[in-house]
This record gives structure tokens, sequence and C-alpha cells, in this order.
């Protein structure tokens, strides 16, 4: 079995008005030995309009790093990296909402999609925060430095999500994690105040 971990860089947050300017993907291969993390791979795409400052300080790619010999970001191009061969069972990211804003189940097939977000919030509830990075330092993960950084690029956001992945597979199989993604989420502040809200109407009613 082969999962794909895929991350985004893109130049906006709605694909109506933005492109995706760079991607990233690691694979999880089931051996017999367990989940085994294959190095990442990366493709920066040329952007079709000028990046504004605003997108510059999320992921520091400026105009210098492309050159008019990179593909364009099309549905075609970004299709043939997530089917690529060895083709992968399922996909995953660490908030899937953004990257099937951008990648369409035509794109991806309808391959199925794993969250490691919304797994992580079911999996550790008492984790500080559940965002990519914090649960790096959370779980105390043993990561190649070099390939984890710099944060907010394609290529070290797969790898340290492949890695978050990795130590989820240790505890639900791939299919239990389908489930926890497809979960309703509830808030953490929801949740307290439901617990808040059950436990006053047993104290009238004791």
């Amino acid at each position: 079995m082969r999962l794909r971990v895929i991350d985004l860089e893109t130049s906006g947050s709605h694909p109506a008005s933005s492109e995706v300017i760079e991607f990233g993907s690691v694979d999880l291969v089931l051996h017999e030995s367990g989940w085994q993390i294959e190095p990442p791979h990366t493709q920066l795409f040329c952007p079709q309009a000028p990046l504004t400052p605003e997108t510059q300080a999320v992921h520091h790619l400026m105009e210098e790093d492309f050159n008019t010999e990179l593909p364009c970001a099309t549905p075609e191009t970004l299709s043939a990296l997530i089917q690529r061969a060895p083709a992968p069972s399922m996909l995953a990211a660490h908030h899937i909402a953004f990257e099937r804003h951008f990648l369409t189940d035509e794109m991806t097939g309808g391959l199925p999609w794993l969250c490691t977000l919304r797994a992580g919030q079911k999996l550790w509830p008492d984790a500080p925060r559940h965002t990519n990075q914090i649960l790096r330092y959370w779980l105390r993960l043993d990561l190649d430095r070099h390939m984890a950084s710099p944060a907010h690029r394609a290529g070290p956001d797969a790898y340290v999500t492949a890695h978050i992945l990795q130590r989820q597979l240790a505890l639900a199989s791939p299919e239990e994690l389908l489930r926890l993604t497809q979960a309703r989420h509830i808030r953490r502040g929801v949740a307290l105040r439901a617990g808040r809200d059950l436990h006053r109407q047993e104290q009238l009613f004791s």
C-alpha cells in the first residue's frame, strides 16, 4: 500500500484568483517492517502573474526562483504529479480543505484523502495545537533538519506531514484514519461548553 502526502504552495487562498506555484509530495509505503518514508518529490511552477508581497512573506519564493522553462500548473500537470507511478492508494495532507480546494477529484482520480490535522485532533487531544510545526515538536519527531526546512515550502512541509502520518499509522490503520478524517469535528471550546452545560443539568436534577 502506498500513501502519498501532498503539500502545495500557492499565490493566494482561492483557486479562482490564485495558482499553484510549488508542489511537494512524500510517499509512505507499507513493508513487512512497517511504514517507510520515501524521499520528497518537488516541482516549482512558473507563476503567470506577479507574486504579491503577502504571498512572498509566506513561503519566501521570489521572482528569481522561477524561469520560463518551468511548466505552468495546469490540471494536466498537477494530475500527472498526483497520480505518477507507482500510483498511490490514498492521498494525505495536513489540512486537506486547502489542498482539495486546488486539486479537484478529476485531478486526483477520486482517490480518498487522509487529513493529519483532523486525525491529530482526535488522536492527540492534549496537544497544545495541531499545526504541522507544533505537532512536529510536540511529538519530538526525529527529522533531518535540512529536509524539514524551510517551513512553508512544499517539499519540507510534506516531509514533516509524512512523519506525523507515520506516527498516526502506528496508532490506527489507513481505514481508521479515513474514518477520523470524515468524522464531524467538534471544536475544543464547543466540547468544553457542552460538558459544562451537561454538568449543570445533572446538578439541577440531582
